[in-house]
C-alpha cells in the first residue's frame, strides 16, 4: 500500500490556504495546517471532519507566529517525527498594507517579517527533509506585484519582489536534488485581502481560490523532469472592459 503523501501549508486558516488545506484532504494528502489562530484552524479542523473522506484522512494543527524562527523549526521537526516524510509545502501565509515611504518601519518590519522571513524560516526547516528523501514540491504564494509594483504600495511589493527572488534562486538551486519550486504569481484572488486592498472588483470578477488549488494539483501531476520556476495568473477583470 502506498503511504499517504504529505502537504505543509501556511496562513491555513483562512482565504487561499485553508482552500488549498481542504483540497489536498480530499486528494489524499495528510495536511499539516499553520495559522496564528487556534480558533479558526479549529474550524477548518472541523469542516475537515465533515467531509468523512476516508478513515485514514489526517491533519496536525499548529497555532504558531510563523515570525519565530524557534516556533517554525519545530512544527517542520514535529511533523516530520510523526509522519516521516513532507512531499508539499505550499508556503502561502502573507500580509498586506498600503503605502511605500509613509509606511513606518514597525509596518515596515512586519510585512517583511510575515512576507519573506517567514517564509524563509520554513524553507530552512524543510528544505533539509527535502533533500534527504530526494523529492519534494515547494509552491510560494507569490503576487502579481512581484512581477511589477503597484503605485501606494510600495512596501507590499518591495516584499513580494524580495519573496520571488527567493524562490527564482532556490529553484535553481534545487533542481539538482530532485525538489521543485514554483511561485504563483495572481492578480485580484477573491479573499479577504483583496477586500482589505480596496479591490474594484466583485468576488465573482476575480481570481478564485480555487484557481490556487488547481494550479497546485497541475504542478502535482507534472512528469518527474517537469519544473515549473513559475505560474503568473491575471484577473481577466483588468483587461476585458465591462466584465
Amino acid at each position: 500500500m502506498m503511504e499517504q503523501k504529505v502537504a505543509l501549508v501556511t496562513g491555513a486558516s483562512r482565504g487561499i490556504g485553508r482552500t488549498v488545506a481542504l483540497g489536498l484532504i480530499e486528494d489524499g494528502f495528510r495536511v499539516a495546517l499553520v495559522a496564528r489562530s487556534a480558533e479558526h484552524l479549529q474550524a477548518v479542523a472541523s469542516e475537515i471532519a465533515e467531509l468523512k473522506l476516508y478513515p485514514d484522512s489526517q491533519i496536525l494543527l499548529f497555532p504558531i507566529d510563523i515570525t519565530e524562527r524557534d516556533a517554525v523549526q519545530k512544527v517542520v521537526a514535529e511533523i516530520y517525527s510523526i509522519w516521516g516524510r513532507i512531499d508539499l509545502f505550499f508556503n502561502n501565509a502573507g500580509a498586506w498594507t498600503e503605502g511605500t515611504l509613509d509606511v513606518s518601519i514597525d509596518e515596515f518590519d512586519r510585512i517583511f517579517s510575515i512576507n519573506l522571513k517567514a517564509g524563509f524560516y520554513f524553507l530552512q526547516a524543510v528544505v533539509p527533509i527535502m533533500k534527504q528523501q530526494g523529492f519534494g514540491q515547494i509552491v510560494n504564494l507569490v503576487c502579481i506585484t512581484a512581477k511589477g509594483a503597484e503605485p501606494d504600495w510600495g512596501v507590499y511589493s518591495a516584499s513580494k519582489y524580495a519573496f520571488f527572488g527567493l524562490t527564482e534562486a532556490i529553484h535553481f538551486d534545487l533542481i539538482k536534488h530532485g525538489i521543485k519550486v514554483t511561485a504563483i504569481c495572481p492578480s485580484w484572488v477573491n479573499t479577504n485581502m483583496a477586500q482589505q486592498a480596496a479591490t474594484p472588483y466583485q468576488s465573482y470578477e476575480m481570481i478564485q481560490k480555487e484557481d490556487i488549488l488547481n494550479t497546485i494539483r497541475w504542478l502535482l501531476k507534472m512528469s518527474p523532469k517537469a519544473a515549473i520556476k513559475e505560474v503568473v495568473i491575471d484577473c481577466l477583470s483588468e483587461y476585458i472592459e465591462g466584465t
